[in-house]
């Protein structure tokens, strides 16, 4: 089994509505051959457990809750996701995710892992993401 991982952040400022896709910005670092960066995507290929710990900072466009979520081939992650609620529009939260993910055998093709602003239309404005195999 190899060891592979992949670390991007992205601090540019960006709008997003509710239920799309984070930009995930650039690699920072990159070790191994089972994880890269596609687009917004992470791509996992080889089987193993993979941890992926996640820190979004957000602005809400209104008071209220805010939720993001890790996504796997377009399908919400059990429990990888965290929810904030802003006393105000503009008030930033933090929102750290931290899961472990189980890839067979890809016989299909690789995993794709995708960061989704499920509720709360924001700004956000950092995000940073590593994704790790054991």
């Amino acid at each position: 089994m190899s060891k592979s991982l992949i670390q991007t952040v992205n601090q540019s400022s960006q709008t997003v509505a509710a239920n799309s896709i984070i930009d995930l910005g650039s690699v920072i670092r990159r070790f191994g051959c089972n994880l890269r960066l596609n687009g917004n995507a992470i791509e996992v290929e080889g089987a193993g457990y993979y941890t992926i710990d996640c820190n979004v900072t957000v602005a809400p466009t209104a008071a209220g809750n805010v939720q993001v979520a890790i996504y796997k081939n377009g399908v919400p992650l059990t429990g990888a996701t965290a929810t904030g609620s802003a006393t105000a529009a503009g008030n930033p939260i933090t929102l750290p995710i931290q899961t472990t993910i189980r890839e067979g055998c890809n016989c299909d093709g690789g995993t794709s892992l995708t960061l989704v602003l499920v509720a709360g239309a924001s700004t956000v404005s950092n995000v940073a993401l590593r994704v790790e195999k054991a």
